[in-house]
């Protein structure tokens, strides 16, 4: 059985981290720049603060603004160092905690423990298909930040997860990075580029290189789109954690609408809500509402859509990865 994990931001927050583009924001907004066009960016942000939510689409709606690619490249490479700066100090501030590693180890292997008793049985007998077989779990992270691998420590290849039967095992293949890191291949950009509001823009390869995601990933030829790709279309079990699903990400989204016309089951872990348990019915319109949303991220048919609802499962408030995280205790 092949597990595959794509974490977003959502995994930061729930360690307390102030990591969202809106926390970003008005830290960004507060260091002076005297570049001309930077100062503009930041006057356009702060007086149309709402729109900025997703800071990559609302990039390439900024383009419109803009006339030359020398005015790209200096809000770019402004933005891209101050929010890796930003993340670092974010980061930085994990190391006065450690972490319940075989609790993170469980939340991994066992999702279905989270889930209502309907659903987990489904869940379990899903995967009891493959209950002879030893099991692939592979991290797939949208953050720039490196919390999961901290969470490992130094052994992040090949580590032993649990064993889900006698027999057989469940090992973390290896973690890898999307949109890079802080401080290596870091991608900040849209999905494609109908989300590019310059006309001009979207003709000039050095400024798709610098905000189309697959673009920008081919430039710095390092294999990731291929290799996430690969993993998408062999996963088994697929777990979203911490994503809103956005759209400048659409293309995997995509790409897990068409494995979930094979043998492939989806987790969309989300919060949201809280639902009294006197109305628990409550939850499965909230749970059909995401489910739908995401179905329509894709390029299914409607048809299609309708055969592949029941495999996708909604996690939703379900705690997970809840509790990883304590302080680290002073000796006196």
């Amino acid at each position: 059985m092949q597990i595959l994990y794509i974490i977003g931001n959502g995994f930061d927050l729930n360690l307390d981290l102030k990591t969202s583009y809106n926390h970003f924001y008005k830290h960004y907004i507060s260091v002076e720049s005297d570049n001309v066009n930077v100062q503009k960016l930041k006057e356009n942000i702060s007086k149309t603060y709402d729109s900025w939510a997703d800071l990559e689409l609302e990039l390439g709606n900024y383009t419109q603004h803009l006339e030359k690619i020398e005015e790209f490249d200096q809000i770019s490479f402004d933005i891209g160092e101050e929010l890796s700066k930003y993340l670092h100090l974010e980061e930085k501030k994990l190391e006065d905690f450690e972490f319940d590693q075989q609790k993170f180890f469980d939340y991994l292997c066992f999702p279905e423990r989270l889930f209502l008793p309907a659903d987990t049985e489904r869940l379990i007998a899903f995967k009891n298909k493959w209950r002879g077989h030893h099991w692939n779990l592979n991290i797939y992270t949208l953050n720039y930040t490196t919390v999961i691998e901290n969470i490992f420590g130094e052994k992040q290849k090949n580590v032993l997860l649990a064993n889900h039967t006698s027999n057989a095992t469940i090992k973390l293949e290896e973690i890898k990075h999307i949109h890079g890191y802080l401080d290596n291949d870091m991608v900040i950009g849209v999905n494609d580029i109908s989300q590019i509001k310059n006309e001009a823009f979207k003709e000039n390869r050095d400024i798709l290189e610098s905000i189309v995601k697959t673009e920008c990933n081919k430039a710095n030829r390092n294999n990731i789109d291929r290799q996430f790709t690969n993993k998408i279309n062999a996963a088994n079990l697929i777990c979203i954690f911490g994503s809103s699903i956005g759209d400048t990400d659409n293309k995997w989204w995509e790409l897990i609408g068409e494995r979930l016309k094979a043998d492939c089951n989806l987790i969309i872990f989300t919060k949201g809500e809280e639902i009294p348990p006197r109305i628990r019915h409550m939850q499965a319109r909230a749970e059909r509402t995401i489910r739908n949303d995401f179905l329509n991220k894709t390029n299914l048919f409607e048809t299609e859509m309708e055969a592949v609802e029941d495999k996708i499962f909604i996690g939703l408030n379900s705690g997970m990865f809840d509790e990883i995280k304590k302080p680290i205790e002073k000796t006196k």
